[in-house]
């Protein structure tokens, strides 16, 4: 009878209560402006960046979205002999190691196996535009420094660990075309 009579209290006091527990497991530390203002710098300064006088990385915009680019840093070549790059649903297999520009590791496919270091199998057109990009412009056996912006990665929404407005840094190597599939309608 007496909780009759005092559930008009507890009812607010319940949902104030909730409320006030509702946040408490966010950043309130994280300031998304700054990050933004960040990432921006980070590729600005990229672009400019030269070793020896020379450019450090080269602006590659592919010709089927003019809008999208990745910044790469060639730091091995593969064979001269085979010039073979993949088209945009070639399945590929590569070994990648994804960071922020803090150098914070967020993603790896060198996860060891029995077998050694693991592969990543993909297909370009499968995969965020500025990866995209830069695998149709490399060659197996190639490896590069991509520095990919948020408008060709995930974007103002992020994924997972990567947040929104983020410039991903991906270290790539090319090891394989393992299909190398033609576009249809193409000869």
């Amino acid at each position: 009878m007496k909780l009759k009579r005092f559930g008009f209290l507890i009812l607010p006091f319940t949902l104030l209560t909730l409320s006030s527990c509702l946040g408490d497991d966010d950043d309130s530390d994280f300031d998304l402006d700054s990050w933004r203002a960040e990432n921006a710098t980070y590729i600005t300064e990229a672009e400019a960046a030269t070793e020896n006088g020379v450019k450090k990385y080269e602006k590659i915009v592919p010709k089927w979205d003019p809008a999208t680019f990745v910044l790469m840093q060639w730091h091995h070549r593969g064979n001269p002999v085979n010039k073979l790059k993949p088209l945009d649903n070639s399945t590929l297999d590569v070994k990648y190691l994804l960071t922020n520009v803090r150098g914070d590791t967020l993603d790896s496919s060198y996860a060891l196996t029995a077998n050694g270091d693991s592969i990543f199998r993909c297909k370009p057109n499968e995969m965020i535009t500025g990866f995209w990009a830069a695998t149709t412009n490399m060659e197996i056996g190639d490896s590069v420094t991509a520095v990919i912006p948020y408008t060709s990665g995930y974007g103002v929404t992020g994924s997972g660990a990567i947040l929104p407005y983020s410039t991903l840094i991906f270290n790539i190597k090319l090891v394989n075309i393992a299909a190398y599939d033609k576009v249809p309608g193409r000869p």
